[in-house]
């Protein structure tokens, strides 16, 4: 008694608030908006288990099940706005139904066969239909809405045409395929027609509907970055035309006020690479390669005409040149090592601390930047051993770039282990 009891309160539940519901299933995506007026609402529906969602913030949402019952009950409404004379043939083609398969039964073969051409015509003007809509979206596509002048108004038409392509893609859904099982049952005329020739036009339907429906917002993205140049251009021409004598310059700027987005240049790294594929990359890259580093003229000299060597004479044997030490690789040298076998217990070293209290005269970003690489060059057993903070900040203008300030150094807790 008590399943009783719940199934018919939420049954009663679904009855008090039908008209939200439907209208969230029809026009919302399946979402509730969360006001003041639903809360009552939100609350009861969550109470019979009818709606989630992940967060508090987010507005809740139809269960599936809920949606796949709603979408049940609601296709023939959905047909009827899709195209009505579309619903008109398919509500007469299901009393054709009920007239063939009662002559059949009264053994009537002339009022079968007389249904059966009935049934092809009217199921004939159906698929007509579904691609004469398909075909207009076509011309659509084609024209690219040339006839109409003005920008606002052609994005207005497109918006339409694509809201269209919309109730055509909810007609095509309303034919499920368990519901042509259903009327054509085990008769072979009707899974002919129902189950063959229907589906087919249906698939093909959906297939040009959805190469229409993408290219329709491509050219929607199109015309509104079109009207929004056309507004900027338009501005500049009405500033032209409302001061007489007007000249862009920058020469009376002051640079002191001028705000840091135009005072600001930001350094940006281009990568590229040459197209091995293509012929016009070709022959840059051959023009590059042979002005990147010219050659001496003895080298193209032809090997004929260089001199015999009689004999080799080796320097003596021992004898080595003494390199220069960079003082800078020795001090991140000696900074490395001293991590790695000092026993510095739980200290830290920062990075420019070191740099101050040596006789360097190095900049921060050199320094930092010649430890991140001798870091990254130690072998992996050694790497491991040490950890490293960066104190850095975001950039003012593209704060997913960091400023690195910066290094604390210390060794890792249990490294010792």
């Amino acid at each position: 008694m008590a399943r009783t009891h719940d199934a018919q309160s939420t049954l009663r539940a679904l009855n008090t608030h039908a008209e939200a519901i439907l209208e969230a299933h029809l026009s919302q995506g399946n979402r509730i908006p969360v006001t003041d007026d639903n809360v009552g609402m939100l609350e009861t529906l969550e109470h019979h288990r009818l709606i989630w969602r992940l967060a508090e913030d987010e507005d809740p949402q139809l269960k599936k099940v809920l949606a796949h019952f709603l979408d049940h009950i609601t296709e023939s409404d959905r047909r009827r706005k899709a195209s009505e004379h579309v619903d008109q043939l398919w509500n007469e083609l299901n009393q054709l139904f009920a007239e063939y398969r009662e002559a059949k039964r009264l053994a009537a073969f002339e009022d079968k066969e007389r249904v059966e051409g009935t049934i092809k015509e009217v199921l004939s003007e159906i698929i007509e239909d579904i691609r004469m809509a398909t075909v207009t979206f076509s011309a659509y596509i084609t024209s690219g809405f040339s006839y109409i002048t003005d920008i606002e108004l052609r994005i207005r038409k497109n918006e339409e045409v694509i809201d269209q392509a919309h109730r055509l893609s909810n007609l095509f859904d309303s034919f499920k395929i368990r519901e042509l099982e259903d009327q054509a049952g085990n008769d072979p005329f009707l899974k002919r027609l129902l189950l063959k020739h229907l589906p087919a036009t249906l698939e093909e339907g959906r297939r040009n509907l959805s190469y229409a429906l993408n290219q329709l917002r491509i050219l929607l993205v199109r015309m509104r970055e079109d009207q929004r140049l056309s507004k900027l251009i338009g501005g500049f021409e009405s500033h032209y035309a409302n001061n007489r004598g007007f000249e862009p310059s920058i020469d009376d700027l002051d640079l002191a006020y001028c705000p840091p987005v135009l005072n600001t240049v930001a350094p940006f790294r281009i990568v590229s690479y040459g197209d091995i594929y293509d012929p016009a990359d070709d022959q840059d890259l051959i023009e590059i390669a042979r002005w990147a580093r010219p050659l001496d003229s003895q080298v193209n000299e032809p090997h004929a005409d260089a001199k015999a060597v009689s004999s080799v004479e080796f320097d003596v044997d021992g004898a080595t040149e003494q390199e220069e030490v960079d003082p800078v690789d020795e001090l991140v040298e000696q900074l490395l090592q001293h991590l790695l076998d000092g026993d510095i217990g739980g200290c830290e070293i920062r990075a420019l601390e070191v740099l101050a209290h040596s006789d360097l005269d190095l900049d921060a970003a050199t320094w930092l930047h010649t430890l991140e690489s001798e870091l990254d060059a130690l072998a992996p057993n050694d790497y491991d051993l040490i950890e490293v903070d960066y104190q850095s900040e975001p950039d003012p203008l593209y704060p997913d770039n960091l400023y690195i300030l910066d290094m604390t150094l210390r060794r890792r807790s249990d490294s010792r282990l």
